[in-house]
């Protein structure tokens, strides 16, 4: 379970969420099989406030697809601002 502090409508939540990363394509194993690979994933949020649970209500005023955007932000602004 992955945790991160999302600020929506100048409120901060925590968000646990499951996060999958990228699984890239394998054209051919030893065995001559592959795998056709598959894009990473963001699954099963909460979304609390001060310890109370908020995910049914944010999910019914702007849906949960809203937080699954804000999460993949964060992700890019991390990985924009890597030092290699």
């Amino acid at each position: 379970m992955s945790k991160e502090i999302i600020n929506f409508k100048g409120i901060d939540f925590d968000v646990e969420f499951d996060f999958k990363p990228e699984e890239r394509e394998v054209r051919y194993y030893p065995d001559g099989s592959g795998y056709p690979g598959c894009p990473a994933s963001i699954d099963n949020i909460s979304i609390y406030h001060k310890g109370v649970n908020f995910t049914e209500f944010i999910d019914e005023i702007v849906g949960l697809d809203k937080i699954e955007e804000l999460l993949w932000e964060k992700f890019e602004d991390y990985a924009n601002n890597r030092d290699y």
